[in-house]
């Protein structure tokens, strides 16, 4: 019911920002998928993190929708879409988010977002199937291995609600006001299946290390809250260092859910990842494929 609710809530937002509704069937899967902004303009597609729906992305549209054709499937029950479980893992969201680049966007330079889970499975894309999407932003994305992962498991296993301020303080570090009297939301997200389906399913195996991320050649643009105490910032630091191509933002004052928080300094980043490492041409794309495949 709770998932419903929100599923409702999201339709209607994406709805008033001009994005159009489909239902795309991927192996078990029957996903809602948002379209919209420029057709034929410049590909991005977006992803969400875990317990959310593509309304995380609200902040973002106004930015892309002149000159950028924008898709974001929904990736769990709580934004319309069903299947085996509630939730889109990492390991799955892989190959159905490549499906999805195939489907909508194949033979375009194409730019992936992900925010948090959404970062992870972005990455993960990008290093089992090089040369398909052809550059990265990532919002505190998930994932990187060298982190305190019995800290993070503490966080996200939401139990009661008390347990939920933890993760409301790694959300905000001053959160806005139409956020203030969302802790209570969050924890009902929190404790959804959607989120916990997402947790049973996440393996050692779905981490990626330094070396992973050195195959990465594609450009990748990462934007960081200063005061994420769920993923934090070192994690995005040592990913940079260890990236060939990437560039990273430090938002100050800002948690997890840095676009929320500081909207104008987020959307000051994404021009500057625009501006800085720009989508490379489809011809430079396809001969990148070309070579990789070859070796």
């Amino acid at each position: 019911m709770f998932a419903k609710a929100v599923a409702t809530a999201t339709a209607a937002a994406m709805r008033a920002r001009g994005m159009r509704p489909e239902t795309v069937a991927i192996g078990p899967w029957n996903l809602r998928v948002w379209r919209g902004g420029k057709p034929g303009g410049e590909p991005w597609l977006l992803l969400h993190g875990m317990g959310a729906t593509s309304a995380t992305y609200l902040p973002l549209l106004g930015a892309l929708k002149d000159d950028c054709e924008v898709v974001i499937p929904e990736l769990s029950a709580n934004g319309g879409t069903s299947g085996p479980r509630a939730a889109i893992g990492v390991a799955d969201g892989v190959e159905v988010v490549a499906r999805l680049l195939t489907r909508y966007f194949e033979g375009r330079s194409t730019t992936v977002a992900g925010v948090s889970l959404g970062g992870w499975i972005a990455l993960k894309l990008a290093i089992a199937h090089p040369g398909l999407a052809s550059r990265l932003f990532l919002v505190v994305p998930g994932g990187y291995k060298h982190q305190d992962w019995r800290r993070i498991e503490s966080m996200v296993h939401v139990q009661t609600l008390a347990d939920i301020g933890a993760m409301w303080k790694a959300l905000f570090v001053k959160p806005p006001w139409f956020l203030r009297l969302g802790r209570y939301g969050l924890y009902l997200l929190y404790s959804t299946p959607t989120v916990r389906d997402v947790l049973a399913t996440v393996r050692e195996a779905d981490a990626f290390d330094d070396a992973d991320l050195a195959r990465v050649a594609i450009p990748v643009g990462i934007v960081w809250g200063a005061g994420d105490s769920l993923f934090r910032v070192e994690a995005g630091e040592a990913m940079l260092r260890a990236l060939p191509r990437a560039m990273l933002t430090v938002i100050p004052g800002a948690g997890h859910g840095v676009q929320w928080e500081k909207p104008r300094d987020f959307l000051g980043a994404v021009e500057r990842f625009r501006a800085e490492l720009p989508l490379p041409a489809p011809a430079a794309a396809a001969q990148d494929r070309a070579e990789r495949s070859a070796v």
